[in-house]
């Protein structure tokens, strides 16, 4: 305690608060302060109140403030997030492609019945959503959307005016949508007639009973979108097998619409190339690539249709004009039937395997496990192949055709002419009642004639190989059976056929360098080989027939080096293994030479 008249530490006090007036901690202070000294003073100073007063009210006026501009902030905010929603509406709107399908104009009669503007109109929507999703160019499907649903029951405040009709508004004024609309009508006795239209596209009526409504809305539905959306109806049509229908909507839409016709010839060529007509086909795919260079499906395309409307050297002529492109990452543009044209199996398996990694193995026909499986017997791995079979649908014709065709490789490749001929037969039996099967092996019937000439079947040899008769393989093997009788001048006349039917191409002098070397000539040997090579750079089987026939010349060094340089295309080829191994014995290098016997033996 203090001996202080407390009056003077009131006035004191008083004063420290006056200063403190101008910051809210001060007063703080000063308050703690009051409340410290609070028993030794007396009865409150007038001066001291009105200093508390004024106290009250700074704080109050503070506060006001700070909450002015916590409300200022929240209202910007407010107006950011009210001005990003309404770009980002606008945005949308002006982004949209959608098909908007607004209802229909229904009698009374019928809307009793069921038969409601907003029904036919979601039966429209129903058929133009099953277009485009049945449609190959998935990429290309616009959204299809009922106009009434977008009335979201959001109001604006102090405007009574929805965000869905905001959102049309801002969709009409931007956007790129087309609208679908129309009105039915009954007559007296009953008929009723549908007529569509939408933007930018002339009416029509279509008419029928009542009770062929879903007909009626299904071909008015048709009509319109074939009208604004030509390219995904057309592959539409194809997809769905309406293989009429395509050829009598795609010239004329190919004449409406001069921006689709790339497109169009395209499916065009397509539609005729399925119904046997190759080389009108390939016309209509020149003509698509006339217009856009660099379309790798329609080159594609070309190149599978010249199998069957020029020959395999026309459809490898354009494989090579199609590798001379460049993709967009600036890689050759390649062509998977020119890979097999070449005999590239390797080429083929990585295609094949970069494509599961891409789509999950789904090729035109199906999974790619029967690819890889080809692929693989051709290189003479026969175990992996069969491997790749097992993840496929174990009876699907194709995965069944796979497996006959792979034995039959092996029991060609292995002198088994018993086994060849059971397997091509079995082929043979699902070739033939089976389209996918008949494209995709389209060789079968060839080797079904060796197998059956070196049986001595002759006749049904000559049937078979009249059945692929433009394709080098049958002419070559022909030129094998007559060989296998001993009509050795015929056989070299038949070989000169099957190379002049394709000069380019490898297949054809791989036969008549084994026919060589079987003969013992294995200097023209080397020379076929050579030339079967230059022609298939990534074929194992010239290279390693190249190998064997300079190892019957003692020329263990040199073919040593060409079977090393087969390996990577054939990696599990038992034969070549053993080949390799054989030769480099002779050198006397032996480590070497069991390390090729290992591989075999693997």
């Amino acid at each position: 305690m203090t001996d202080e008249d407390p009056r003077e530490g009131r006035i004191r006090l008083g004063r420290r608060r006056d200063k403190a007036t101008e910051s809210l901690d001060a007063i703080e202070m000063a308050e703690n302060a009051m409340e410290a000294t609070e028993e030794a003073m007396g009865p409150p100073d007038p001066a001291v109140l009105l200093v508390e007063e004024q106290r009250r009210l700074i704080k109050a006026q503070v506060s006001n403030e700070r909450m002015g501009f916590v409300l200022r902030v929240m209202t910007a905010l407010v107006g950011v997030a009210f001005v990003a929603g309404l770009a980002m509406m606008v945005w949308t709107a002006a982004h949209s492609r959608a098909v908007v399908v607004d209802p229909f104009d229904s009698p009374y009669g019928l809307t009793r019945r069921g038969h409601t503007g907003q029904v036919i109109a979601r039966g429209v929507a129903d058929v133009v959503t099953t277009i485009g999703t049945d449609a190959r160019n998935s990429a290309e499907n616009r959204a299809v959307a009922l106009n009434w649903t977008r009335d979201v029951a959001v109001v604006v405040p102090s405007t009574g005016v929805s965000l869905g009709e905001i959102d049309k508004l801002l969709r009409g004024w931007f956007g790129k949508e087309t609208h679908i609309g129309g009105a039915v009508t009954v007559s007296q006795d009953g008929e009723v007639s549908l007529t569509i239209r939408a933007d930018g596209v002339r009416g029509r009526t279509f008419t029928g009973p009542e009770s062929e409504m879903p007909r009626l809305i299904t071909e008015a539905a048709e009509y319109i979108y074939g009208r604004f959306e030509p390219q995904l109806f057309a592959s539409y049509l194809l997809e769905t097998r309406r293989y009429e229908d395509a050829e009598r909507f795609i010239p004329d839409a190919y004449a409406r619409h001069p921006g689709s016709r790339a497109a169009l010839a395209y499916d065009w060529g397509i539609l005729l190339a399925t119904l046997g007509r190759p080389t009108e086909a390939a016309d209509k795919l020149r003509l698509s690539l006339n217009i856009e260079p660099d379309d790798p499906d329609v080159w594609e395309m070309l190149v599978t249709t010249l199998f069957d409307a020029e020959g395999e050297e026309a459809a490898a002529r354009a494989a090579r004009q199609m590798a001379a492109r460049s993709t967009p990452d600036g890689e050759p543009m390649l062509s998977a039937n020119g890979l097999l044209l070449t005999q590239d199996w390797t080429g083929a398996i990585e295609r094949a395997e970069a494509d599961i990694d891409r789509t999950g193995g789904e090729g035109a026909l199906g999974g790619q496990e029967v690819s890889l499986a080809d692929s693989e017997g051709r290189r003479h791995d026969y175990a992996g192949a069969f491997r790749h079979l097992a993840g496929a649908a174990p009876d699907a014709p194709l995965t069944l055709a796979a497996r006959r065709m792979i034995e039959t490789y092996r029991a060609l490749g292995s002198g088994d002419r018993a086994g060849a001929l059971t397997a091509a037969e079995a082929l043979d039996g699902i070739w033939q009642s089976d389209d996918d099967v008949a494209f995709t092996f389209y060789e079968a019937p060839c080797f079904l004639g060796l197998a059956e000439g070196l049986s001595g079947r002759y006749a049904q040899a000559e049937a078979g190989f009249l059945r692929g008769d433009r394709y080098v393989a049958c002419a070559a093997f022909r030129a094998d059976v007559l060989e296998a009788r001993g009509l050795h001048a015929e056989a070299d006349r038949q070989y000169g056929v099957a190379i002049r039917l394709a000069p380019s191409l490898p297949f054809a002098y791989q036969r008549r360098a084994l026919t060589l070397l079987g003969r013992g000539d294995t200097a023209r040997a080397v020379t076929r080989f050579r030339d079967a090579h230059q022609r298939g750079p990534r074929w194992a089987d010239p290279l390693k027939g190249w190998g064997d026939a300079l190892a019957g010349q003692g020329r263990w060094a040199e073919a040593a080096e060409k079977y090393a340089q087969a390996e990577p295309f054939a990696p599990h080829w038992r034969a070549l293994h053993l080949a390799h191994a054989a030769a480099l014995d002779r050198l006397g290098r032996r480590q070497d030479a069991e390390g090729q016997r290992e591989k075999a033996a693997a």
